[in-house]
């Protein structure tokens, strides 16, 4: 059997039928490429569990982990893989979810706390909320603008943009809200746009912690802030409703 789970934003989001599935389960791997933990630690979830978890990066689970569903398969061993926030947000996660059915390996999808999760609460009506992105950071031959295209779509559609950050594993670099705008900033300067001063930007600051901040404001303002908490990401929001403007006030004081 072959579990996929999502395991929250902190240790303490683990759902009861998430923590019976991992105990259940003979091995669980981690996947430790798309986010990390807002507050607490991985050690922190082996006491809970009472099993010990091996961490696998992108290769270990986009090319490496069919050998293991073919080894539990042939064992008749559970096997489960653990992912930060929700596992079914990413394509790559659903993938493994085919994989497993084509192996002829039953599966289970088991969903966590994630970052969507939290949209509504910050006050933002999670039905105005278009297509997710992730802002990447600029690197040697490679400076996508995809996501600004995305931003700029939702926007225009009169809806509110979750921008996801880059992570730079092997860096173990975790970009900020205003390094994300900075970068926002220099392809609207290069496209001679002003996205950036008519919307709404509000900065999301290790969400689901004890830290946890939202911060609106100015791109000026927001490029300036300095919180030391992640992971973080940046919502670019259309022209707000009466509710959404008093809402956002008044629950992130």
């Amino acid at each position: 059997m072959f579990y996929l789970i999502g395991i929250g934003l902190r240790s303490g989001h683990l759902t009861i039928e998430a923590k019976e599935a991992i105990e259940a389960c003979d091995k669980v791997f981690l996947e430790t490429y798309t986010s990390i933990y807002s507050h607490g630690s991985v050690e922190e979830l082996e006491k809970m569990i009472g099993k010990k978890i091996v961490s696998l990066g992108r290769a270990g689970v986009e090319q490496e982990f069919e050998p293991v569903l073919k080894e539990a398969k042939k064992s008749g061993e559970n096997v489960a893989l653990l992912v930060f926030g929700n596992a079914l947000s990413a394509t790559t996660h659903v993938q493994l979810l085919i994989d497993a059915k084509e192996l002829g390996i039953k599966s289970k999808a088991i969903p966590g706390i994630s970052i969507y999760s939290f949209l509504g609460a910050i006050g933002l009506d999670q039905y105005r909320f278009g297509r997710t992105c992730t802002i990447v950071a600029p690197k040697e031959n490679y400076a996508p603008e995809s996501f600004y295209d995305t931003i700029k779509s939702n926007f225009n559609a009169g809806l509110h943009s979750l921008c996801l950050l880059d992570i730079e594993v092997e860096k173990n670099k975790l970009m900020s809200v205003s390094e994300a705008l900075d970068i926002l900033a220099k392809i609207e300067k290069k496209r001679g746009k002003d996205l950036l001063q008519k919307a709404t930007l509000i900065g999301l600051y290790a969400m689901g912690s004890d830290n946890q901040t939202v911060k609106s404001g100015s791109l000026n303002v927001l490029r300036r802030s300095s919180f030391a908490h992640f992971p973080q990401s940046l919502i670019i929001a259309a022209p707000l409703t009466e509710k959404e403007e008093e809402a956002l006030e008044v629950l992130n004081e």
